[in-house]
């Protein structure tokens, strides 16, 4: 006796709560239906054949019901057909139980279902609703209010605003670029977060009112948790029940039109606005909501709206499941040659397309969710941050492929060697010796080349430029006079210093004429002394203000700033000298490259932007702790440079990633410009190593930074 039918021979009768509409047709034109579970508001999509046997469920056993569509109809059927219907709708619980074999497959289910607390916590934590409100009374009351918001005319004026939107910004862009520079980061936040609210908001509300318009019920709005990160939701599964594919593509669209409505007005009112915080309010809005549709509702690579566009412009239901099956099957048949049947040959028209979209979707989210990895160990403490971390590797990233790697080894697989297994085992055998083998390779660092005891020479007290006798790039000889400045305050002060100084030699020499100024005399003899220091002091200042080289050099650098005329302080720069021949490198290794260079070996450094040969280098030192600040802001990613780094509250150039100086100097002569040289150091390693230990080596050291707790 098969489980599908019940004692009788007669399958089991359906439950009278479920309910059929019709549903959209295909297209080759045949029609379809839609079946509902209102219990467990689910939806299943139904052919014409199975339309039928539904219709004559009551007529008896399979054979019977075959008989009446074949004899009532022109569809050909088999008992079959309505025996594989039959275990369709007991699998999802569309019919009723009969019997003791009813209650035991039920109680089996049950079973099936319970899972352990670690296993419920760890979907929790991955992902978990939380109904807030019932919205269908609401939306149906309103939506009389909310037509104008479908009218022709709202949509036309809506797109001249978001035209005059992209012209403000046009006009404005230098105002759009400083803002987020200009913000601080508490306000940044804040900011961010009251935009992300708002347009998830609106685009909730898009979907919802979209969806009672068509006639839909809408039962929940509520927030769910994707790895602790609340997004809104809106349930409108009951668009299942539509046969338009038009009103089904509106549903889906009407968030990220309601974003888009939202994202014009808010870029007409920004450029509208003076400048102020309900500006920036603006802005903020305006990219939240284009970044967020683009990267993510709009993309069919995820369960977000744009896969419910896709998928149903294609008319394919379940897409990521059936194209997923489809990318299983020809990964098998690419790697292990299995002959196995194609999973639907309904889709034998659009295989090639399933296939890459399949296979883009695992790369797309293999980047995704490896991303959200480290976002996930970033937002946590350490110990919590590394275990959620390995969560996410190994439940999206290290189950799936175990999976798979689980069916190929099954004995029903059936697994034999042909060409397809020998390409496949030799080019995994290759991939091995290329992790394993020992390589020597080199080591890239990004650097810096400058002369050697660069000075800057300052202004002695604030004066002003009266002439410029050197320009940059000009070569100077000790004691060459390279500005000179002009002081009007210390003329006045040394007239007054010669004055005083006069006074008080004129009260030494006349001590021996006064009976007071005899008795004055130490004092006096005192105030001569410190008189006449200050009157020197102020004659050296003064020969201060013709600057000389106080070596021979090259000027490397004259402030834009310092001109004839103008007037400087005793912390601006006027000028920087460097050392006529020496140069030296300073360049910057990673964590995992420092064993990996030894002082005293040969490198070269390459010079960015310039056509130059490879200037020859030795490695003259190397810092054996990571440097705590980055002395060469050139570097830093703010200046184009690859290394990235911030500013701290002193001015200081802070690294994000621990980095090692060494300084590199040239082995050979050569005629560089005379300024600075930002590039990269090429090191050639002082031991072979291969990949894995490389890989193993840096993973250790992550390891046992980051958990030092």
């Amino acid at each position: 006796m098969d489980a599908a039918t019940s004692d009788t021979g007669r399958p089991p009768p359906l439950r009278e709560e479920l309910h059929l509409f019709p549903g959209p047709h295909l297209p080759d034109g045949a029609p379809t239906w839609t079946l509902r579970d209102p219990a467990n508001n689910q939806f299943f999509r139904i052919g014409w054949r199975e339309f039928e046997i539904l219709c004559r469920w009551r007529h008896g056993a399979p054979s019977r019901i075959a008989e009446l569509v074949s004899t009532e109809t022109t569809l050909e059927t088999t008992t079959e057909d309505v025996t594989r219907l039959v275990r369709f709708l007991l699998e999802a619980n569309l019919l009723r139980p009969q019997g003791e074999r009813g209650m035991t497959r039920l109680t089996d289910q049950v079973k099936a279902a319970r899972h352990s607390w670690s296993h419920h916590l760890l979907h929790a934590y991955l992902f978990f609703r939380i109904p807030l409100v019932n919205p269908d009374p609401f939306l149906r009351k309103t939506l009389p209010w909310m037509q104008w918001a479908f009218s022709k005319n709202f949509l036309i004026i809506t797109a001249m605003a978001g035209l005059i939107g992209f012209y403000f910004i046009t006009r404005q862009w230098h105002i759009a670029v400083t803002t987020f520079r200009e913000t601080d980061f508490m306000t940044e936040v804040l900011l961010i977060f009251l935009g992300t609210f708002l347009t998830k908001t609106i685009h909730e509300l898009g979907h919802a009112y979209t969806a009672t318009r068509y006639g839909c019920r809408v039962p929940t709005i509520g927030v769910a948790f994707l790895m602790l990160i609340p997004v809104l939701y809106t349930d409108t599964s009951e668009v299942w029940k539509l046969a338009s594919r038009r009103r089904r593509l509106v549903i889906a669209a009407g968030g990220i039109l309601a974003e888009l409505l939202l994202t014009a007005w808010a870029s007409m009112l920004w450029g509208l606005l003076p400048l102020g915080g309900v500006k920036d309010a603006l802005f903020f809005i305006a990219t939240v909501s284009w970044i967020s549709t683009l990267l993510m509702n709009a993309s069919p690579f995820l369960r977000f709206d744009g896969y419910y566009l896709f998928s149903d412009w294609l008319g394919i239901e379940n897409l990521h499941d059936r194209a997923g099956r489809l990318g299983r099957w020809k990964v098998r048949e690419l790697l292990l040659g299995l002959k196995a049947p194609i999973p639907e040959p309904a889709l034998c028209e659009r295989q090639r397309f399933l296939i890459g979209f399949a296979w883009l979707t695992w790369i797309y989210r293999l980047v995704l969710y490896f991303g959200i990895a480290i976002a996930v160990y970033h937002m946590f403490f350490k110990l919590l941050g590394i275990l959620l971390m390995a969560v996410e590797i190994g439940w999206f990233l290290v189950r799936p492929i175990g999976n798979e790697i689980g069916i190929w080894l099954r004995p029903e697989t059936r697994l034999r060697w042909n060409v397809s297994a020998v390409r496949s085992v030799m080019v995994l055998v290759g991939l091995i010796l290329l992790l394993l083998v020992p390589w020597k390779g080199s080591v890239h660092a990004p650097a810096v080349f400058q002369r050697e005891e660069r000075i800057t020479l300052y202004a002695p007290v604030p004066a002003r430029v009266e002439r410029i006798d050197v320009t940059e790039g000009s070569r100077v000889e000790k004691g060459q006079t390279l500005l000179q400045l002009s002081a009007p305050d210390l003329i006045n002060k040394l007239a007054v210093a010669r004055i005083q100084a006069e006074t008080s030699l004129w009260k030494r020499n006349l001590r021996g004429l006064h009976q007071t100024l005899s008795r004055q005399a130490p004092l006096n003899d005192r105030q001569f002394e410190i008189d006449l220091a200050l009157y020197a002091a102020l004659q050296r200042e003064r020969k201060r203000l013709t600057v000389v080289a106080p070596k021979a050099g090259w000027v490397a650098f004259l402030g834009k700033e310092i001109k004839t005329g103008v007037w400087v302080n005793t912390t601006e720069p006027l000028l920087d000298l460097t050392h006529p021949d020496g140069w030296y490198g300073m360049a910057y290794l990673g964590e995992a490259d420092l064993n990996a260079v030894m002082p005293g070996g040969s490198c070269v450094f390459l010079p960015e932007g310039m056509d130059w040969d490879a200037i020859p280098c030795s490695v003259s030192s190397m810092a054996v702790v990571a440097a705590p600040t980055l002395d060469e802001p050139l570097l830093s990613t703010q200046y184009g440079g690859p290394l990235p780094a911030h500013r701290d509250e002193h001015g200081r150039w802070i690294p994000t990633t621990a980095i090692y100086p060494i300084m590199v100097r040239p082995t050979a002569s050569f005629s560089p410009p005379d300024h600075r040289l930002r590039g990269s150091v090429i090191l050639e390693r002082s031991t072979s190593q291969s990949w894995l230990s490389q890989l193993y080596r840096a993973g250790a050291q992550i390891v046992i930074r980051e958990t030092g707790f």
